[in-house]
């Protein structure tokens, strides 16, 4: 049952629906007479349902974007939400929120610069004293575990009094992420009113830091309050389009499902803040019955989480209007599919879950619209596929008159139309306009963005068909770290990667033209980015391109004509961090030597209660390391062992010492 507070946010989102079907279905009737103007056959049943549902599907977010743009256009426009210590009104104790950014495996110089960037804009707002900031390390690189460290004791070094931050590293990574923040529950989440979890790319500005905590304070049946970040671009085009078209729709859609779902909205996993104590007495995750990658352990756990604090009457919000949380996104074509693989196992799992008991409605749809973002893509495949045989009898011919171009450039409108409501919200505002190069600019790159994306979308629907029928047929994926810094795609690479896709829209295109110009007309937005797959991927993929670009002033954004203070703080922190490790290349060696060093760790270790034995085979083979003194680094699994280990690690230490020095000065002479 729908517990919210407000009464429209089941109507709302069931009125949304109906009229999309509403619609789907009048435009399925249409295509119905084009496909059957003599006969009906299996295939001409099954290409009519087929295309209802991916109508369906595009008119749904066409329908929220159209909801999103009116309400803008009859509102004032939005400025990022800002706050200073008037927030806390006299005599009122102030809440305290810890600050969470799991982390797996990723640069920590990029970690810690983002960590420091936040710091600093928060230090600014006079209220750092309500927030202590937890890294919650999952790495399993020993490197990096000891680099963190190494840049967690620069960062504190520096700080004087507020906020607090703290680390904690896992040496068994049960249950991902998700395991990672109830690790943080279980040990300290009772001393924390709220916390606020971030991605180890998010950045957030101080100022909505504490205005997320004070509309937490506000209304005690908020649950979570999940603000819209939006992606930074960096050098190549394929992040840059993902940068220019988010800043470009992402307003209107933001705005329109904000108001659609009401108090039924969903969690991101990442720049929310969630209500503690809500949290911890609803949101445990179960493992779902069965083998994986369908059963085990949930994947995207934040939809469920969403769910399950909604089932106990707790609020859950978009805050359309906060601006000021960013993140990064994935530089080239391949890294962004291997990101969604991991997102379409976890998706998958819900359709197992919006039939389950008690779940709020609006929860359903989140789920069931998890499982269309990657179901979707088989679907398409087989519309690809089953097209020729539905138009066999010489009924295609129906789509060349005025009726069947007219449905084309229909369907063709339901991807531009969220774009032209970006176009006309950013001219009626001119620092908005300005901020993306103008109007002959924003036109131009409004025009570029939409035909890469038209080239891309096939691309990923062959991506998301493969990852669908194989998690569908048992292969599990692993918990790999993004690649957020990479040159590009060579040609090989590329070709390696998307030659099937080029086979497959090669192979159609010719069936299509075989069968009837008009299909081949009518699927060449399809074909036509499989057929391009290979130089499609290059060229956006490309830095160098992506730089070129960015002279002309095309797929710019406002937040980079003039960036935002908080990215601003970002990169002057990373560059400084780039200077001061120019010459720093620590071997673990090094680390073994220093004694403060060790010292420091085994006290985390301590503090974190993270200590666990090494096995006898490894502490034997690291001292037989030390004694021998050779150069090259020893087993990582070993490392990570003795890492774990306070006895064992500072017997090593010793034996370098004693043995290690001696047995190196002997090699060399």
């Amino acid at each position: 049952m729908d517990t919210s507070a407000d009464p429209s946010t089941g109507w709302r989102c069931g009125a949304v629906l109906a009229a999309t079907a509403v619609m789907a279905a009048t435009l399925t009737a249409v295509f119905w007479r084009l496909i059957t103007p003599h006969s009906v056959d299996l295939a001409d049943v099954m290409v009519a349902g087929i295309f209802f549902g991916l109508t369906s599907w595009m008119l749904l977010w066409t329908v929220i974007a159209t909801i999103g743009a009116v309400l803008l256009l009859r509102e004032p426009s939005v400025q990022p939400a800002h706050t200073d210590d008037t927030n806390v009104p006299p005599g009122q104790p102030a809440t305290r929120t810890a600050v969470l950014l799991p982390t797996y495996n990723e640069d920590p110089r990029l970690v810690f610069s983002g960590l420091r960037a936040m710091i600093g804009s928060l230090a600014q707002t006079g209220q750092a004293d309500r927030f202590d900031f937890f890294v919650l390390s999952d790495s399993t690189d020993p490197a990096v575990w000891l680099e963190e460290e190494r840049r967690l004791r620069l960062l504190t070094n520096e700080l004087d009094g507020a906020p607090h931050v703290y680390y904690r590293h896992r040496t068994q990574n049960v249950g991902k992420k998700a395991g990672n923040i109830a690790d943080f529950c279980r040990r300290w989440g009772g001393a924390y009113d709220y916390m606020l979890v971030l991605d180890a790319d998010s950045l957030i500005e101080g100022s909505l830091f504490v205005e997320m905590a004070r509309r937490m304070d506000a209304d005690p049946k908020l649950g979570i309050l999940q603000t819209p970040p939006l992606p930074l671009g960096s050098e190549s085009v394929l992040s840059r389009c993902q940068q220019f078209v988010c800043r470009l729709c992402g307003p209107a859609l933001t705005r329109g499902l904000s108001y659609v779902v009401a108090d039924g909205g969903n969690y991101w996993g990442h720049n929310a803040i969630i209500r503690t104590r809500a949290f911890v007495e609803h949101c445990g995750l179960p493992d779902l019955p069965g083998a994986p990658p369908l059963g085990g352990q949930i994947l995207s756990h934040d939809f469920v989480e969403a769910a399950l604090i909604r089932r106990a009457g707790y609020k859950v919000q978009l805050a359309w209007d906060l601006l000021g949380g960013y993140e990064q996104s994935p530089n080239t074509l391949p890294e962004y599919a291997v990101r969604d693989r991991r997102w379409c196992q976890g998706n998958l799992q819900h359709a197992r879950l919006v039939v389950s008991r008690d779940i709020p409605f609006t929860s359903r749809v989140h789920f069931a619209a998890g499982v269309a973002c990657y179901g979707s893509s088989p679907v398409w495949l087989a519309f690809l596929l089953l097209s020729p045989l539905a138009f066999l009898d010489g009924a295609a011919a129906g789509l060349v008159g005025g009726v069947g171009l007219g449905l084309f450039a229909f369907v063709m409108g339901l991807l531009i139309l969220p774009r032209l409501y970006g176009l006309t919200l950013a001219v009626r505002d001119r620092q908005t306009l300005r901020g993306f190069g103008g109007f002959g600019r924003l036109l131009a790159s409004t025009v570029i963005e939409f035909l890469i994306s038209m080239l891309a979308a096939p691309i990923l629907m062959a991506f998301h068909t493969v990852f669908v029928i194989t998690t569908l047929t048992g292969a599990c994926v692993g918990w790999s770290t993004q690649c957020r810094d990479t040159a590009g795609v060579t040609w090989r690479e590329a070709t390696l990667v998307h030659w099937r896709q080029t086979a497959v829209g090669l192979a159609a295109a010719a069936l299509a033209a075989f069968v009837s110009p008009a299909l081949l007309l009518w699927l060449s937005p399809i074909l036509l980015g499989l057929v391009l797959s290979i130089p499609l991927s290059v060229a956006i993929s490309s830095s160098r391109l992506g730089r070129l670009v960015r002279r002309t002033g095309l797929l710019q954004s406002p937040e980079e004509a003039l960036p935002p203070p908080i990215v601003t703080r970002f990169r002057d922190c990373l560059a400084a961090a780039k200077r001061i490790d120019q010459d720093c290349t620590p071997r673990f060696r090094d680390f073994l030597r220093d004694g403060r060093q060790i010292q420091d760790h085994i006290l985390a270790l301590h503090a974190t209660r993270s200590i666990q034995a090494a096995p006898a085979q490894s502490v034997k083979r690291m001292v037989a390391w030390a004694r021998s003194g050779a150069d090259g680094e020893p087993d990582v699994d070993d490392q990570r062992a003795l890492l774990s280990d306070p006895a064992a690690l500072r017997g090593v230490h010793r034996s370098l010492w004693v043995y290690g020095d001696h047995a190196a000065g002997l090699s060399q002479n």
